[in-house]
């Protein structure tokens, strides 16, 4: 049984109430004013506030939604298909066009703060506090640490300098009182969480718990946090422990990690749990999001107006050979609709990555995958490669070890078929962001591997993408700034 954590909440400023556990993990009610200081007493009160923590995770404006399309839209992977009403903001994303007043910019700044804030308060009120158990202790500190860098790392990513908060906020005048902070000292913050959860987080949980930060996830994210740094040794070396540690694989077959009955399996570092439930809001809606419109009763069982807001580009599908066993499950060409009629085209094109069945007023059991180890052999692969291309080096072992599962022949410096031969560094830079592309698609992370990797400007507008270099950062919500218009400035170019 996975982690199952349920929140409701009331929020002041960046302040969080949080109250008493009731259900499996947690299932929270807002605590008063009053009684607040009564709570983060003894360590019960603890796992509720870290579990707490993970709630955010859920948010639209987290993995529920916003993140996941931010890192495809904002590419050449998805586009906006067919849909009912306009989607303003979801057409603005795929072209471009994004805007300070945008819901999805300041949904994406409130929910990620909600969830630093809930980090900070544990973090603040934890170390006073005696335990019976000093390991556990340190684990609640490494799990909101883990937590607290996994949102910063996305804020940083998408805006840039953002306010660096790592105390609790007391008072409105000091949640207002914020200015952006350089990006070097917020990755500094995120590393620095990270090396900590890597030392204090175990490895494994039992059953009830799987779905909490490990030791894995924590290296893992640290590789891609150091990669984006170009800290290109200190990926490779944290990476190649993961590696090492012998306690993750990649599934057999590609498409059976799809399955809601694979969630949390071998290949698994991190993913945000859901679970469909009736009246918890913890059901996932990727399944009917990623579908066509007007598709979903047909492909998950539910009928449904929330399809087409991430729909596969022909680019994407031209992208996979017929070989590639990863085609027919990242992009479906079409469907057939309930009277038999074929869809094709940008009306019909989604992935089957989510397709968990869906519920009305439950949702679906599609679990984000935030980390899973194909990607951290082809981070180890990458990194390798920058520290130093290697013609029999290991970067080619782990690279081919993501194909083989494809069904695609290995790449070498040698190979006598031009399209698998791989000869210097650059060459296999290329090789390993069209291996990216084809192993995550649909899994929010194009947009950020072309700007971590410098390649954004160069790939989107050699295909007529209309952008530009001031588009590397989504704009800082107006609203943020109109709060506080004395230490909020805009990106440049908004």
């Amino acid at each position: 049984m996975a982690m199952n954590y349920m929140l409701s909440r009331r929020v002041i400023g960046l302040l969080f109430l949080l109250g008493s556990c009731t259900d499996q993990f947690l299932n929270l009610s807002p605590l008063s004013n009053a009684n607040v200081e009564n709570f983060y007493k003894t360590e019960k009160d603890f796992e509720v506030a870290v579990n707490g923590a993970y709630v955010s995770l859920r948010a639209s404006g987290v993995f529920h939604d916003y993140v996941p399309l931010m890192g495809d839209l904002h590419s050449d992977n998805t586009t906006v298909g067919t849909t009912a009403g306009a989607r303003t903001a979801f057409f603005e994303m795929s072209e471009f066009r994004d805007q300070p007043t945008s819901t999805i910019v300041s949904t994406v700044w409130n929910h990620h703060y909600e969830g630093i804030a809930r980090c900070n308060i544990v973090l603040d009120r934890i170390e006073p506090v005696l335990f019976d158990s000093e390991p556990l202790k340190n684990q609640y500190i490494a799990e909101a640490r883990f937590l607290r860098a996994l949102y910063y790392f996305n804020l940083v990513r998408i805006f840039g300098d953002v306010p660096l908060i790592v105390k609790e906020v007391k008072s409105i005048d000091l949640a207002y009182g914020m200015g952006r902070t350089p990006v070097q000292d917020i990755y500094a913050s995120i590393e620095a969480d990270l090396q900590f959860a890597t030392t204090h987080l175990p490895a494994t949980y039992a059953a009830a718990q799987v779905g909490k930060a490990t030791s894995g996830a924590a290296k893992g994210l640290l590789g891609k946090v150091y990669l984006t740094r170009r800290k290109f040794a200190e990926s490779a070396q944290v990476l190649k422990e993961v590696i090492s540690s012998g306690r993750y694989q990649l599934l057999p077959h590609f498409a059976d990690l799809w399955k809601t009955t694979h969630k949390n399996s071998r290949e698994s570092l991190f993913e945000v749990q859901f679970k469909k439930q009736a009246g918890s809001g913890t059901g996932s809606n990727y399944s009917v999001r990623f579908t066509p419109y007007l598709s979903s009763a047909v492909l998950v069982g539910a009928a449904s107006t929330e399809g087409g807001y991430n729909t596969p580009t022909e680019d994407l599908l031209a992208a996979y050979s017929d070989s590639d066993l990863r085609k027919a499950v990242s992009v479906a060409e079409g469907y057939t609709d309930q009277n038999g009629n074929a869809v094709r085209g940008l009306s019909g094109r989604h992935t089957k990555k989510f397709l968990g069945a869906f519920t009305a007023g439950q949702g679906a059991d599609d679990n984000w995958p935030v980390l899973r180890y194909a990607d951290v052999l082809l981070l180890y692969a990458e990194a390798l490669n920058e520290v130093g291309f290697q013609p029999a080096g290991e970067a080619f072992t782990y690279l081919n070890q993501v194909r083989a599962r494809a069904g695609l022949a290995p790449l070498s410096p040698t190979a006598t078929d031009e399209d698998l031969r791989v000869a210097d560094q650059r060459a296999f830079r290329l090789a390993l962001e069209k291996e990216r592309r084809l192993e995550l698609a649909l899994e929010g992370h194009r947009w950020f591997d072309l700007v971590r990797t410098g390649r954004a400007l160069e790939v989107l507008q050699s295909k007529q993408y209309p952008m530009q270099e001031y588009h590397l950062l989504f704009p800082i919500p107006q609203q943020q700034i109109d709060i506080n218009p004395r230490v909020l400035t805009q990106n440049t170019g908004y």
